[in-house]
């Protein structure tokens, strides 16, 4: 791998790194510019519609607008808008409107709308007036605020794009005296002067970022070469050494790492004799890890042999469970599980005691291991067993079964043995068969095996045979 030189890659990271502290800087001064201009617009827009709601009287207006007739009250409105919009130059435009059916096509009409004298005088065909709308004539994305606004019952800030330019718009439900609501009252004020602000103030910034960004490049990168670089070159040199009179070495006393001369006073230095210390640790660690892994595999063992029967356990079943079914999803699979059950425990622990148990556990798992030589067994409970039959003992499944049923039979009724060495068993068995899991493989066993108890228990019931 080609090592790339740490001074380049100091100065690459702090170039990089002023460049996206201009970029972060420049998208924060955007950002709170423009949240605090808002914050003014917001301020400024609330104010006017509040004064302007003092003068107008809802139910006129209503009226006005439901039978396109022009009152006393509204035409005096009228020329107060007009008049208001000439004075108020920060101010784009103040219009009330009507919302439609979602279905007209005109979605919007004007109720009344401030037009100034200049627009009334050189362009009279702008004017808007009461009942104006035609299809399409009001942005749509903004009719689909306006009916947000409405369906939320609240003023409503948000921009807008028309001809005129882009806007920042308040909208505010009006209602009659009733509590119907008949339209919108809208401020405009336009974005253009809050845009060149914004612009004009970020490459301000920006320009004061990148003088400033050289400057402390230069004295980061001197410090750097001083502090950290040449330093660490030197430690570089010495660990490679190391590394190359190490490789091969068996012996842990081999392993010996000469510090360089490092005349700084912090990490490096630290880092410099960090590493003489774990070249040191690495000798007296290497000694131990294998009698630390010898130790690993002996407890795996412990934990993967039931203790008491030397079978595998319930946890060695659980990992092969999870080959099995691995071999299945890779179309691989072919096994029988046998499921077993020993029967009469709970009498033998009752009347001899557990020590006699453990031994009529141990025997009966001893014989079921005979008969399945070439096949592993596993404990999964007090007094179940399950083998999984693959190779020779998968072919030769139904006579295994057999046997292992025969022998348990005729030591069941071998009266020179003793009542705990007269071994029962109920014995079950599943293969798998396209479509299986390994689970239901085992629940098909498992079946089985119950079948077989429910059915010597039917037949002990009537020899009341006692131990």
């Amino acid at each position: 791998m080609r090592i790339r030189p740490l001074r380049r890659s100091i100065s690459t990271v702090c170039a990089l790194f002023f460049l996206a502290l201009s970029l972060i800087l420049s998208i924060v001064t955007f950002i709170l510019f423009s949240s605090s201009m808002y914050k003014r617009y917001k301020k400024e827009l609330t104010s006017i519609e509040r004064f302007l709601e003092t003068l107008i009287d809802n139910d006129d207006m209503a009226a006005c607008a439901q039978t396109q007739t022009e009152s006393e009250k509204y035409r005096a409105f009228q020329v107060f808008l007009d008049s208001f919009i000439d004075k108020y130059e920060d101010l784009r435009s103040i219009y009330l409107l009507e919302l439609l059916d979602p279905g007209d096509p005109i979605q919007v009409r004007v109720i009344c709308a401030s037009n100034s004298t200049r627009k009334n005088e050189t362009e009279p065909e702008t004017v808007l007036h009461l009942g104006y709308g035609e299809p399409d004539w009001y942005n749509p994305d903004a009719v689909q605020k306006l009916r947000d606004a409405l369906s939320k019952n609240q003023t409503a800030f948000f921009r807008t794009d028309s001809s005129s330019g882009l806007d920042y718009t308040l909208a505010k439900p009006m209602y009659r005296s009733n509590g119907d609501c008949y339209g919108l009252l809208c401020v405009n004020l336009p974005l253009t002067d809050l845009n060149e602000e914004v612009y004009r103030d970020i490459c301000i910034s920006i320009t004061i970022i990148i003088f400033s960004a050289v400057f402390f490049i230069v004295l980061i990168l001197l410090w750097m070469r001083k502090n950290v670089t040449d330093p660490l070159l030197a430690l570089e040199e010495t660990v490679t050494d190391f590394a190359k009179a190490s490789d091969g070495k068996s012996n842990p006393d081999d392993l010996v790492y000469r510090a360089p001369d490092i005349h700084v006073d912090n990490e490096v230095l630290s880092l410099s004799n960090s590493i003489t210390k774990l070249a040191d640790d690495m000798r007296s660690y290497a000694s131990k890890v294998l009698a630390t892994e010898q130790e690993k595999q002996r407890l795996r063992d412990q934990v993967l042999l039931d203790a008491l029967t030397k079978v595998r356990s319930n946890t060695a079943y659980r990992e092969k469970t999870a080959e099995l079914q691995a071999s299945i999803e890779k179309g691989e699979a072919e096994f029988g599980l046998v499921m077993i059950d020993i029967n009469l425990l709970k009498q033998i622990n009752d009347q001899f005691g557990h020590e006699f148990g453990d031994e009529y556990i141990i025997g009966a798992a001893r014989r079921v291991s005979e008969v399945f030589a070439n096949s592993p067994v596993y404990r999964i409970g007090g007094d179940e067993f399950v083998a999984v039959l693959t190779g020779d003992d998968y072919e030769n499944r139904e006579v295994l079964c057999k046997q292992l049923k025969d022998i348990l039979s005729l030591e069941s009724e071998d009266e020179d043995y003793a009542p705990w060495q007269h071994y029962s068993a109920a014995v079950g068995m599943s293969v798998f068969r396209k479509g299986d899991d390994v689970s239901a493989v085992f629940d098909r066993a498992d079946q089985a095996m119950y079948k077989e108890k429910l059915r010597m228990k039917a037949d002990r019931e009537p020899e009341n045979k006692a131990f």
